[in-house]
């Protein structure tokens, strides 16, 4: 037999996210419940999001830290040997980037130990050709205005719009240290920036430079570039690392010039 009605407060039905309740002030509570339920819903997205946003950004810094660093140890050993051996390591590891990259485009760990290589190659080359601080500068800040010009009109450019095809994906991982993220392939840092960091790695240990401070100064460029681009879209790298270059170079010789105190 169905309930007579009674006296008391008409039932009302409430629908939430985990289902419904009922009672009269029962609904102002779960109207209020699936409002805080809903915030914390997306206070856990925004913070899972950002959490995974910081894990991709550590990764990213990563892979550009072991880069350079790995061309600063590589940069070690190719000057402490003699420049006949230079050369023949230079032309043996050429062939063989070149092999490597024909052979295993596909494959990411052999494309970025090759795109290693060659820079370290090339780096070390260029960096025969500069003997002075001044040279140095002049070579960074025409690398910081080419790379300028090529990344928002130049080749730079139509290799980052190239890369939206299957093809120029795989082209991009021949020019570039890259990773696969969620299944996508990222490129990092790019062998151009690579070989502009050996050479000054190598040019401010000839010059004498503080050993620190040839790994710290240009790869506090390329980091600074790296984050700069992660929040604001495609950004050159090597203004940066001639920006980080110059201005220690200015900075250490107004050292030079201050008398001390004491």
């Amino acid at each position: 037999m169905p309930r007579t009605s009674n006296s008391r407060s008409p039932r009302y039905t409430c629908y939430s996210l985990f289902g419904f309740r009922t009672g009269g002030r029962g609904a102002w509570n779960c109207r209020v419940g699936s409002i805080e339920i809903h915030v914390r819903s997306q206070v856990r997205t925004e913070v899972n999001a950002s959490m995974s946003r910081l894990g991709a950004y550590s990764l990213l810094t990563l892979v550009v830290v072991g880069s350079c660093a790995a061309e600063y140890l590589g940069v070690r050993v190719v000057d402490s040997l003699p420049a006949r051996r230079q050369k023949c390591l230079a032309a043996v590891s050429l062939v063989v980037c070149g092999w490597a990259l024909a052979a295993f485009r596909n494959e990411v760990v052999v494309t970025d130990c090759s795109v290693l290589l060659a820079a370290l190659i090339a780096g070390t080359l260029l960096s025969r050709q500069i003997g002075s601080v001044g040279a140095l500068a002049t070579m960074l800040i025409v690398a910081a205005i080419a790379d300028l010009i090529s990344s928002y009109a130049g080749p730079s450019r139509w290799l980052v719009d190239w890369a939206q095809h299957a093809h120029g994906v795989t082209a991009l991982q021949s020019l570039a240290v890259s990773l696969r993220m969620r299944q996508k392939l990222v490129p990092v840092i790019g062998v151009a920036d690579l070989m502009f960091f050996t050479a000054c790695v190598s040019v401010m240990r000839r010059l004498g430079w503080p050993e620190l401070w040839t790994l710290i100064v240009p790869l506090g460029g390329l980091v600074s570039g790296l984050y700069t681009g992660l929040f604001v879209g495609f950004t050159p790298a090597l203004p940066f690392l001639a920006t980080a270059v110059l201005l220690y170079v200015c900075v250490s010789r107004l050292s030079r010039r201050t008398p001390s105190h004491g």
